[in-house]
């Protein structure tokens, strides 16, 4: 027997119809699914804990406990979908789409989580066509860099604000003056050493401008790619 996603989120909400909780499944009740789903892996967690490897492996009992804690995690998991209206046709999508992106990953973003490299700020600069996404800054806001965005497009400092990254941000967005100045500004701004930033540019002047001010240079182009910015940085094994 193999169900499938969508007999499943069936099955939830024939159980709420039944039982007189259907009138609960809103968007603003999912919260409080997911809770109850990590209280039930919570319960699952404990028969880990009291039970060991050993016992969900050959005791059968133990086993069954366990499976039956774990369903009832993807059963309020199903319920939280209902309430945010998530269908399985839009649930499969996404875990294909995350399956395709992990399969081509190299999970080095893991590695500059909990490793330091000689490396303290990175510039990035956006006023060409320098593809920076949220994606790529939610990667390095977890490391202990500092980052910095250098832009003449004004929508762009939203993207900071938007996933809350102007923390760890020194967003110079606005009318940009000379490179070399502003890449010089942001140095003097986080008080780092030259030697200790990279600049990440498409350009030509960014090139000049970081090379002027004593920055090393990672320069997109000519096959050079944003995804191996991580490798340079040093945080790959």
């Amino acid at each position: 027997m193999d169900g499938k996603i969508s007999q499943f989120l069936k099955m939830q909400h024939d159980l709420a119809v039944e039982k007189g909780w259907i009138d609960g499944r809103t968007p603003e009740n999912a919260p409080f699914s997911i809770l109850w789903s990590i209280d039930e892996l919570g319960e699952a967690i404990a028969i880990i804990k009291k039970k060991g490897a050993d016992g969900i492996m050959n005791n059968e009992s133990v086993r069954e406990h366990f499976v039956e804690e774990v369903t009832d995690t993807f059963m309020y998991l199903f319920d939280m979908m209902e309430c945010y209206g998530i269908t399985a046709d839009e649930f499969t999508r996404a875990y294909v789409k995350k399956y395709e992106r992990n399969m081509g990953r190299s999970w080095h973003e893991n590695d500059a989580m909990y490793e330091k490299c000689r490396w303290q700020l990175v510039i990035f600069d956006l006023t060409g066509e320098l593809p920076v996404t949220p994606r790529l800054l939610e990667v390095f806001s977890k490391t202990e860099l500092k980052l910095a965005a250098v832009t003449s497009d004004v929508a762009f400092g939203s993207t900071f604000r938007r996933n809350e990254l102007e923390a760890d941000m020194f967003d110079l967005t606005g009318e940009c003056g000379p490179l070399k100045e502003l890449f010089s500004d942001t140095v003097k701004h986080f008080g780092i050493s030259s030697d200790a930033v990279v600049v990440c540019t498409d350009s030509e002047e960014g090139v000049r401008a970081a090379e002027e001010t004593g920055m090393t240079v990672y320069k997109i182009g000519d096959g050079t790619t944003l995804d191996g910015l991580q490798d340079f940085l040093g945080f790959a094994k």
